[in-house]
C-alpha cells in the first residue's frame, strides 16, 4: 500500500463498506467521509474496484501470515481456540467481502479468486492442526471424523455472522464469541485439555474477553 493518502482511503472505504455495505457506497461517499475532492481519491484509485481489488489483497496477505507452516507449528492444543478466535478477528476486519460473497464475487473476480483460495487455505491448517492434536492423543476423533469437524468449523467461521446479522445481533464482539461458543459447543467434549484450560475457556467466553487465555506470540516468526 503505498502513501499515506492512498492508505486513508482504503481505510475509510473499508470502514463504510464495512457500515453500509459496498454496494450502497461509492467513491463520491468515500471522497466526502474524508473531506477530500473527488479527483483527488481517483488520483490515486481511478473507481472503486481498484480499491475494492487493493482491500481483497491487504486482507489476503493477512490471512496467508496465519496459515504459514511456521504459524501452525506453534498452535498448540491450548492455543486451538485462542487461534480460531484470531482468525474471527481478521474476518471481521473485512467482512463486507462475506457479508454477501456471492454478489460480492459476481461483481469483482478478484473476489471469487480470493474466496477460493482462503477457504482452501483455512481447511488445509485447521485439518493440519486436528490431525497433530488426534496423533498425540489430544483429540478424540477419527479421519473422517477431523475432515467433518473442519467443514463445521468453516462454516462457523464463514457464515455465523451472516445468521448474526439477519438476527440483528450486529456487535463484532458478541459475533465473534457466539461464533466460538458454537464451536466449542461441538468440539470440547472431543478435546483433551486440562481443568485450569477449560475453566480459562469457559470463562473467556462468558465475559468476551480472550486477553487473558494464553500466550499471545503465537503469531510471532
Amino acid at each position: 500500500m503505498a502513501g499515506k493518502t492512498a492508505k486513508r482511503i482504503l481505510l475509510t472505504a473499508l470502514t463504510l463498506f464495512n457500515e453500509r455495505g459496498e454496494n450502497s457506497v461509492t467513491s463520491v461517499d468515500i471522497a466526502m467521509e474524508m473531506d477530500i475532492s473527488p479527483g483527488n481519491l481517483y488520483y490515486h484509485f481511478k473507481g472503486k474496484e481498484l480499491m475494492v481489488d487493493a482491500l481483497i489483497q491487504w486482507h489476503s496477505d493477512e490471512m496467508q501470515q496465519l496459515f504459514r507452516p511456521a504459524t501452525l507449528d506453534k498452535v498448540a492444543v491450548e492455543d486451538f481456540f485462542y487461534f480460531l478466535a484470531i482468525i474471527i478477528d481478521k474476518l471481521q476486519v473485512f467482512r463486507f467481502l462475506y457479508r454477501s460473497p456471492a454478489d460480492i464475487a459476481e461483481k469483482y473476480p478478484r473476489a471469487k479468486r480470493l474466496h477460493k483460495l482462503l477457504f482452501s487455505q483455512l481447511e488445509s491448517g485447521l485439518l493440519t492442526l486436528l490431525q497433530r492434536f488426534a496423533k498425540q492423543s489430544q483429540l478424540a476423533a477419527t479421519s473422517a471424523q477431523q475432515r467433518l469437524m473442519v467443514d463445521l468449523i468453516s462454516m462457523i467461521l464463514i457464515q455465523s455472522g451472516q445468521y448474526d446479522d439477519l438476527r440483528a445481533v450486529n456487535d463484532p464482539v458478541s459475533q465473534k464469541f457466539h461464533a466460538l461458543s458454537l464451536i466449542m459447543t461441538a468440539l470440547l467434549p472431543r478435546f483433551a485439555l486440562e481443568e485450569d484450560t477449560l475453566r480459562q475457556l469457559q470463562s473467556a467466553i462468558e465475559h468476551h474477553s480472550m486477553a487473558n487465555l494464553t500466550n499471545t506470540d503465537v503469531l510471532e516468526g
